[in-house]
């Protein structure tokens, strides 16, 4: 053991670390924000750091804002709940902060439905995170979308109850994650075997799930990454409270800025402007830019999948390969706390911001591309080289 790993931080990361790899992630309910948090009234959730001023939300996440406004019935009409954001009348909020995740530009609202996430034989708080909405009408996408609204009511209504049914009994997630990744998944840029592996677990726990819904979870290969997500937040949590840990407990963009949080300081944000996707626009987009980091999803990759974990994944790998730095292969080894975790089923692992000071360098996020005009939603598939500037803040404090 060398000096460095003797030094009283590195022993607390590595006591964190145990403590996060024996979380055991379940998803244990479905239900409506509003039975979750009891200030939902005219607030609207979304991903990252919160913003310095309603002026600073980009228009993709105020897109979807609006359109949540209209869905809880706040506004009539979008452009009335773009002013009412703007004036801040209807009120933005970090979702992590309270421990609720969304991707990309996504957002929560009092109606939206939430899976619980917790480990049954732990006291753990649970995370809450929002249900994948699919591939024609999201959130996420952060645009302005007529056919939104009657899909968020079936899908946080009648979809919502069916989930619900499919959780009388804790869904345990490792499992399920662990047999995406040997199918080749990253776990957040290709999701497809561990969305086929829940949706075959849901129709075994009831097999009368009705055929809109198993239509749209055959038509969802997104639809794991939230569940994904809320594991990932869940574990991470699990190292706040040992004193002078550096690992990561918090990631994630608003298009603004991209913060973190760290276990030995829970509810402090470092933050530095939100880097953009490096990656290539898709040819029916040319010529658009995509907003900054956006989403809470980059916990996932934090965890030590996603940009972790592309050895396992070469499809995406290859994909991504001309947006990855000379180091990407050794990346992993560098910042996750202790080095790479050899396999999943030891546990999700978790990024140490002492690590990353020392290697110079922060974790590699893939990450949607989304319209920075909040016009086309997705424009491609990116990854974001998350600079060493928010560790070394946040361990300046």
């Amino acid at each position: 053991m060398d000096r460095l790993e003797q030094t009283p931080a590195r022993d607390a990361d590595a006591q964190a670390v145990r403590r996060v790899m024996a979380v055991r992630p379940h998803a244990m309910a479905v239900r409506p924000l509003s039975e979750v948090l009891a200030d939902t009234a005219r607030r609207v959730f979304h991903a990252g750091p919160p913003y310095r001023s309603p002026q600073d939300i980009p228009a993709p996440v105020l897109h979807s804002a609006a359109q949540a406004a209209v869905l809880e019935g706040w506004c009539a009409t979008a452009e009335e709940a773009i002013a009412a954001l703007r004036a801040g009348a209807i009120r933005m909020a970090s979702a992590q902060a309270h421990r609720l995740l969304v991707p990309l530009a996504g957002v929560l609202s009092a109606s939206m439905a939430v899976f619980e996430i917790a480990d049954p034989a732990q006291s753990l708080a649970p995370v809450w995170v929002a249900l994948n909405e699919g591939q024609a009408h999201a959130t996420r996408l952060g645009r302005l979308d007529e056919g939104l609204l009657p899909h968020l009511r079936w899908l946080n209504g009648p979809f919502a109850a069916e989930l619900a049914a499919c959780l009388r009994t804790p869904l345990p997630l490792l499992p399920l994650l662990a047999e995406a990744r040997a199918q080749g998944d990253d776990c957040h840029a290709r999701t497809v075997a561990g969305s086929q592996l829940v949706a075959a677990e849901l129709l075994q726990r009831h097999p009368g799930l009705s055929a809109e819904a198993r239509s749209f979870l055959a038509a969802s290969p997104a639809f794991a990454l939230n569940l994904w997500m809320g594991a990932a937040a869940l574990a991470a949590s699990a190292a706040e409270g040992v004193p002078g840990a550096s690992i990561v407990t918090c990631a994630g963009g608003n298009g603004a800025e991209f913060g973190i949080q760290l276990a030995s300081r829970p509810g402090h944000w470092s933050c530095v402007p939100a880097p953009p996707p490096q990656g290539a626009v898709e040819p029916a987009w040319a010529g658009r830019q995509a907003v900054g980091a956006l989403g809470d999803s980059a916990v996932v990759d934090f965890a030590g999948l996603g940009g972790q974990s592309l050895r396992h994944a070469p499809l995406v790998a290859q994909a991504v390969a001309a947006s990855l730095p000379p180091d990407a292969d050794q990346r992993p080894a560098r910042v996750l706390a202790g080095g790479e975790a050899a396999e999943l089923a030891r546990g999700l692992h978790a990024t140490a911001a002492a690590a990353c000071v020392a290697a110079g360098a922060g974790p590699l996020v893939l990450i949607g591309m989304i319209d920075a005009q909040g016009l086309a939603g997705r424009i491609g598939g990116g990854v974001i080289d998350v600079p060493v500037a928010p560790f070394a803040q946040a361990l300046a404090h």
